[in-house]
């Protein structure tokens, strides 16, 4: 058999395996490229995260001032989510403000959060121990899944000041929890109503919370929903069937 032959294929072979060594060596540093270029903004993610959480002033700063409404945010070292404070005066008084927190209307949930899907009053309102306990599940946007909130709320009044301090402090493991629902794990906001001379009380509300959300989302959502919080506060605190609701430890 003619040697040309066996010179001629093993050229070819020759030839074509370095064609496919020329197109491996482009893919295989696009891949390299693209690894490196992935761990690159991990670590860039990572770092950025880091700085984040552990920066913080541990100082309320202010960030929405507008129509009698002042909301502040708080960051402490250590922690990615924030503390928000909102502030205003309104024409209410002490026993309408406690009415509407212990309200047990489902309508009275779907007022105060509009994507509330259920309420449950686990334990009404206790006038001796001052306190009642809410289960509430609300609709998140997607991909998140529902959340299920169970709270106690603990309301005193400061007998020199007259001031009401309501305490909600969550408490997750109270009911067996639902596979259908994420159960907020931390949450401790509290009311601080303070009676003002021209017939005006003035509220403060810190919300302290995690219920999951990426802390960015959060934190960024969180001043703007306070604030029309604060404005929609004198429809929900004076509401025509608070009107003649008292309670007996307030005293005026």
């Amino acid at each position: 058999m003619n040697s040309k032959v066996f010179e001629t294929t093993d050229n070819e072979l020759l030839e074509t395996t370095n064609d496919k060594a020329s197109v491996a060596r482009p893919r295989i540093k696009i891949a390299t490229f693209v690894a490196l270029g992935a761990l690159t903004l991990v670590a860039i993610l990572s770092i950025a995260h880091l700085a984040w959480k552990y920066s913080g002033s541990n100082q309320w700063e202010l960030e929405i001032d507008r129509g009698g409404v002042k909301v502040y945010s708080l960051k402490s070292p250590g922690s990615s989510l924030k503390q928000f404070k909102m502030v205003t005066r309104i024409k209410s008084t002490l026993n309408h403000a406690v009415a509407s927190l212990t309200d047990k209307d489902f309508e009275n949930c779907k007022d105060w959060i509009s994507s509330c899907v259920s309420f449950q009053s686990v334990v009404p309102w206790n006038p001796q121990g001052q306190y009642l306990i809410n289960f509430v599940r609300v609709n998140y946007p997607s991909p998140f899944s529902p959340r299920e909130i169970l709270t106690k709320a603990q309301f005193t009044q400061d007998p020199k000041s007259n001031v009401v301090l309501v305490e909600v402090t969550a408490l997750p493991d109270m009911l067996p929890k639902n596979d259908c629902c994420y159960r907020v794990p931390h949450l401790h906001n509290s009311w601080r109503f303070t009676p003002l001379e021209n017939g005006e009380i003035e509220v403060e509300y810190i919300q302290d919370k995690d219920d999951g959300l990426p802390y960015i989302r959060y934190n960024k959502n969180l001043p703007k929903a306070l604030y029309y919080l604060g404005m929609a506060l004198p429809r929900f605190f004076n509401k025509e069937k608070y009107q003649h609701l008292s309670f007996d430890f307030i005293k005026s």
